[in-house]
């Protein structure tokens, strides 16, 4: 049986993905080999007690983003006749020739990497849980609230700031439904979405016939949106929030307001 001892300065699931992608080309079944994995390795002395422990036939696969670590592994595992693969040596030098720029060689940068990951899967956990005003008890851990009628676009936007690590509620106004009261305790977090009658109607109509709904329905009446949006902007008044005329925006775009305006009132973007 062939054994792989993956050495790295962070979790190492990379490079155990890349040699079970590199061992199937052999077509090896799992039962033929073990990887086995040595991870958050940073001193000498670790490395010498993983590889006094490594057989001659087995081969080291090792990530270590300090070259000098690097270099100590492959020399004191070549002295005991042992093969090293190193992932990321070639491809440091390489992008060092080309970016005219030396490599910080530091590990955290990794687990820096892998912090931003689990905010970012946070923060879309979060804008799934309290869309559309599903939940009110997210008010406190939101980073920031989106009020906005029907179609304004709260739940997209929600989702694309949360791809940024920002943790979004969203709350829809509906008109003479009387909106929570906790909503006036974090009226700093808050910004409100308007838009034109014409394209609420025209996005409405589309969302009905997706759904297979006849036209000819409130939800679509250009009269009865003009009153919904007049409402949702007495509303907003009230909180005395700002309010984004998402008209003809893009997603991107609405969302780079709403990242100004949170950095402008001091939250936490």
């Amino acid at each position: 049986m062939l054994t792989v001892h993956i050495i790295s300065d962070s979790i190492g699931n990379t490079a155990k993905d890349v040699v079970k992608a590199a061992l199937v080309q052999f077509s090896y079944s799992d039962a033929r080999y073990k990887v086995l994995k040595n991870s958050n390795v940073s001193t000498k002395e670790r490395i010498e007690s993983i590889v006094e422990n490594i057989e001659k036939d087995d081969v080291i696969v090792q990530t270590l983003v300090d070259r000098e670590l690097a270099e100590y592994t492959k020399r004191i595992a070549e002295e005991k006749g042992i093969k090293v693969i190193d992932l990321l040596s070639g491809m440091l030098n390489i992008f060092e020739e080309k970016l005219e720029v030396k490599p910080e060689n530091n590990p955290g940068l990794i687990r820096r990497m892998g912090t931003e990951y689990f905010k970012r899967v946070d923060a879309l956990e979060f804008a799934v849980k309290y869309d559309d005003g599903k939940d009110i008890n997210g008010l406190k851990e939101a980073d920031v609230v989106i009020l906005g009628v029907s179609r304004t676009s709260k739940t997209p936007l929600s989702l694309y700031l949360a791809n940024r690590n920002i943790k979004v509620m969203n709350v829809p106004i509906v008109q003479d439904l009387i909106l929570p009261e906790q909503l006036y305790e974090v009226k700093r977090k808050i910004i409100g979405l308007t838009n034109s009658v014409e394209q609420l109607n025209k996005l409405r109509e589309q969302r009905l016939k997706t759904l297979g709904v006849e036209q000819g329905t409130d939800y679509t009446d250009e009269l009865q949106i003009f009153e919904e949006l007049e409402y949702a902007l007495e509303i907003m008044e009230k909180i005395g929030c700002p309010v984004i005329d998402v008209q003809n925006k893009a997603i991107e775009e609405t969302a780079e307001i709403i990242i100004n305006i949170m950095r402008e009132r001091g939250l936490e973007v």
